[in-house]
């Protein structure tokens, strides 16, 4: 009997914990927008990876970023986002030179996936996704050595190095909207 009376217990005790576990995750991320996003997040990488679209150069390379990503100046408002289409938004463009003296060229991105193709959401059981659309921000430094695009790195996900993303960039995305960490759309 007692034996029966722990085996109770214990079980009570995992599916606790199991419900306690499920409820502070975040939501999947609908695999539609997931997608959207991603779509959205590689044009910029797009521009990086080839050297015809990277130019030669700092400014050659804002230039094409320019070709394939919204610039958002931080001031004015960014009318130009339409919630139903996913976007890819560079600001806050900085040129510095790393400890070689390479050229640095760093910006904030801000990725949105657009709303859910037919309006309605994976069906997962207990925990499908609700989200209208998703988005990320983070910042990319891109390092030049004789004019090419040498090496990039993205912020870190976490601490004092995690971006922020812009209020007036986030409300213009409207109701249902929901941030992700950058990481979520890696793979």
């Amino acid at each position: 009997m007692l034996l029966d009376v722990r085996r109770v217990v214990a079980s009570a005790t995992i599916v606790g914990a199991i419900v306690v576990c499920a409820a502070c995750a975040p939501s999947p991320i609908d695999s539609r927008l997931w997608l959207q996003l991603d779509r959205q997040e590689n044009v910029v990488y797009e521009v990086i990876g080839d050297r015809d679209l990277a130019g030669s150069g700092p400014k050659s390379f804002i230039e094409s970023l320019g070709g394939v990503a919204d610039y958002w100046d931080g001031v004015s408002s960014p009318d130009f986002l339409d919630p139903a289409v996913g976007a890819t938004v560079f600001y806050n463009v900085s040129e510095s030179s790393d400890r070689f003296d390479d050229p640095v060229v760093g910006f904030d991105l801000f990725v949105t996936s657009g709303h859910r193709p037919g309006g309605s959401s994976d069906t997962g059981g207990w925990f499908a996704p609700s989200q209208s659309s998703v988005y990320t921000c983070y910042r990319l430094s891109v390092t030049f050595v004789a004019s090419s695009v040498w090496d990039h790195s993205r912020s870190h996900d976490y601490g004092e190095d995690r971006l922020v993303c812009p209020q007036e960039l986030v409300d213009a995305l409207g109701d249902g909207a929901q941030y992700r960490e950058p990481w979520e759309f890696d793979g």
